[in-house]
């Protein structure tokens, strides 16, 4: 398991930060956990919010989901999906500027290999349920005996990451690295 503290990529709140440290920052925000929440939006419209465990492989995320799951039909129907991490509010200087990432990314299924292929062993589905059992422990080979289960690679578009008051940064381009900041919203004076 993971044991690394999601507060830990928080930016100091003196000096100056660079773009290139914010988007190290994310990534190792993001490292430290083990599950992310995503939203998915269901056949009548509505929003849907669910959590699962991932791993970050290559880029993407991957996660592992049931048939039985609300987000895994939404999913299948729209592969639009906004996955969320937060830092735990016990962790957090202050409740109302919690540290948080969002990327916002398109799903589609790692489907599994023709049982005939002869590089059944070496299929990249097969590749990353091991790299999650791996990470995320042995509950993961019962659940790969399941036939209802399905591995989506989820591919990220672009994200952002709030560190504090006054500093939303936005991240895109590959590897979600190009990184710009928010700033305050401009407030035009009416006179």
């Amino acid at each position: 398991m993971n044991n690394n503290n999601p507060t830990a990529a928080n930016p100091e709140d003196s000096g100056e930060e660079t773009l290139v440290s914010i988007s190290d920052d994310f990534h190792a925000f993001i490292a430290g956990f083990n599950s992310l929440t995503m939203a998915t939006v269901n056949a009548s419209g509505e929003p849907e919010s669910s959590y699962a465990p991932f791993i970050q492989q290559d880029g993407c995320f991957y996660v592992f989901l049931s048939e039985l799951a609300s987000h895994t039909r939404n999913l299948q129907a729209n592969p639009n999906v906004s996955l969320f991490w937060i830092e735990p509010e016990e962790r957090a200087r202050n409740i109302f500027a919690r540290t948080r990432a969002t990327v916002y990314a398109c799903a589609e299924v790692v489907e599994q290999a023709d049982r005939g292929d002869a590089d059944l062993a070496s299929s990249e589905r097969n590749i990353i349920l091991d790299a999650m059992a791996q990470h995320l422990g042995p509950t993961l080979q019962v659940l790969r005996g399941l036939g209802d289960f399905h591995l989506f690679r989820l591919m990220p578009q672009h994200g952002s990451y709030i560190t504090g008051f006054a500093k939303a940064y936005r991240l895109e381009g590959e590897g979600l690295r190009q990184v710009v900041h928010q700033g305050k919203p401009r407030v035009d004076k009416q006179g």
